[in-house]
């Protein structure tokens, strides 16, 4: 099976009406317009086999008038616009004919760059389970997945109560942002109601995963928590009376007199 991969090149100039070429009659208002010329290669590979098919685009006002297709091997017209542009270029014979080899000498010289550099690149996620919005009284809350920092940007996440999957209803999850250092976010969230002894699991798989990698979360009750506040409680008051009988035990070490050699004469 092929696999495709674009690349894309885009100039944005902005300039005065009247700008663009010779052939570009000024009709009036707006002051500024945009022109655009962007540069696509699109490759699909299939084992050993490479096809590419490279487009040069031109866009005034965001709308395409005139291209070159490297299959058809000449610039044609878009729209009504586009169709002395294309005349004069196809009329510029070195100029045409490189943009026939811009195929190998661009797009393939990239893709030879940045295919090997993308395909193994691979970030592991941090994976967190942050507990909100939790009612003591009906024990419901919603419970949230951060999964941050990974790449490349196919993911699977996946909520588990005591092993098995949850309600997919009960799942809501974000698009995925992008983090600006070609790694990327997501969050997914379980609304469901909280009781004793279930076991909560966030399930990531990942390519920079060998396998499953789960995170896991237990509601506490009340009880739990007053154990848990009661024995730190409890160290810090044995700290507290502890440390005067250490303190007056080293100031009374450090007071002693050391016996010396032949100190006693018989």
């Amino acid at each position: 099976m092929g696999s495709l991969l674009g690349f894309g090149v885009l100039l944005v100039m902005v300039v005065t009406v009247g700008g663009l070429s010779p052939q570009v009659k000024s009709v009036g208002p707006p002051e500024h317009f945009l022109h655009q010329a962007r540069a696509e290669c699109h490759i699909a590979t299939n084992g050993t086999r490479r096809e590419v098919h490279f487009l040069d685009r031109f866009f005034w006002d965001r709308q395409e008038y005139v291209r070159f297709d490297n299959r058809v091997g000449e610039f044609r017209a878009v729209t009504e616009l586009g169709k002395e542009v294309a005349r004069q270029y196809n009329s510029e014979k070195a100029f045409l004919e490189g943009e026939r080899h811009v195929a190998d000498s661009f797009c393939l010289h990239n893709f030879d760059i940045s295919v090997p550099f993308v395909s193994k690149r691979r970030v592991q996620p941090k994976v967190k389970i942050t507990p909100t919005d939790y009612d003591r009284s009906s024990q419901n809350g919603l419970l949230i997945c951060s999964v941050d920092g990974f790449f490349p940007l196919e993911i699977e996440i996946k909520w588990l109560r005591n092993g098995k999957e949850e309600d997919p209803h009960k799942v809501v999850t974000t698009d995925v942002m992008k983090n600006g250092d070609w790694t990327y976010q997501i969050h997914v969230m379980l609304e469901t109601q909280f009781t004793r002894g279930d076991v909560f699991g966030c399930q990531v798989e990942h390519a920079s995963f060998k396998g499953p990698v789960t995170v896991q979360w237990e509601p506490q009750t009340d009880s739990a928590r007053s154990k848990k506040w009661t024995g730190v409680v409890g160290i810090v008051l044995g700290l507290v009376f502890l440390l005067p009988g250490l303190v007056l035990y080293l100031k009374n070490k450090k007071g002693r007199a050391i016996p010396q050699p032949g100190g006693l004469i018989s």
